[in-house]
C-alpha cells in the first residue's frame, strides 16, 4: 500500500488562508470591525447566559445532593453577569471590542514575530536562499506588533488594514517555510 506524503500540508492550508483573511483585512476593513466587534458581543452574551444557567443547575444539584449551600459556585454567576454586561456594552458600542483587540493583536504580532525571527535565524545554517526574506517578514510583522501595542487607539481601520498587512506577511512566511520543508 503507497502511503501519501502530507507533512507540507497544513502549513500550505495555514498559509493561504492566513493570506486570505489578510486580503479580507485590507479590502473591507469596516466591514471587519462591525463584524468583529457584534461577533465578540455576542460571543460574551452567549458565555454569560450559559454561565448563570450552569449556574442555576448547579445550584438545584448541589441541594438536592444535600450540600445545602452552592459550595462556591457562586463566583460563576458574578463573572456570568460581568460577561454579560460586557457583550451588551459591546454589543451597544463595537468600536471598543477594536480598542482591546488592537492591543491584543499587537500582542499577538509581537509574539509572533519573536518566535519567526527566532525560526528565520535558523534558516541560514540550513543553507537556504531565502532566510533573508522570512527575516525581512518577521521584522515586519515584530514592527507591527509594537505598532499596535504603542498605539492601539489609534483608529480602527489603521488597525485592523495593519492586521491584514500582518496576516498576509505570516501567511507568505508560512508557505515559504512550508515549501523549504523546514
Amino acid at each position: 500500500m503507497r502511503r501519501i506524503d502530507t507533512t507540507g500540508i497544513p502549513s500550505y492550508i495555514k498559509g493561504f488562508f492566513t493570506i486570505l483573511a489578510g486580503i479580507v483585512f485590507i479590502v473591507f476593513p469596516d466591514a471587519v470591525s462591525n463584524v468583529i466587534g457584534i461577533l465578540f458581543a455576542l460571543i460574551l452574551l452567549v458565555l454569560g447566559i450559559t454561565g448563570a444557567v450552569d449556574y442555576i443547575i448547579s445550584i438545584k444539584e448541589f441541594r438536592a445532593a444535600g450540600y445545602g449551600k452552592s459550595v462556591g459556585a457562586e463566583i460563576v454567576l458574578v463573572y456570568s453577569v460581568i460577561i454579560m454586561i460586557l457583550g451588551l456594552v459591546f454589543l451597544i458600542k463595537p468600536e471598543f471590542v477594536l480598542n482591546i483587540l488592537a492591543l491584543t493583536v499587537g500582542v499577538f504580532f509581537l509574539i509572533d514575530g519573536v518566535v519567526k525571527i527566532r525560526e528565520a535565524t535558523l534558516v541560514p545554517r540550513f543553507k537556504s536562499f531565502y532566510w533573508w526574506i522570512m527575516l525581512v517578514l518577521s521584522l515586519g510583522i515584530f514592527a507591527a506588533g509594537i505598532a499596535c501595542i504603542i498605539d492601539p487607539f489609534s483608529g480602527t481601520r489603521g488597525i485592523i488594514v495593519l492586521s491584514g498587512i500582518t496576516f498576509i506577511a505570516s501567511g507568505v512566511e508560512s508557505m515559504i517555510l512550508s515549501a523549504k520543508g523546514k
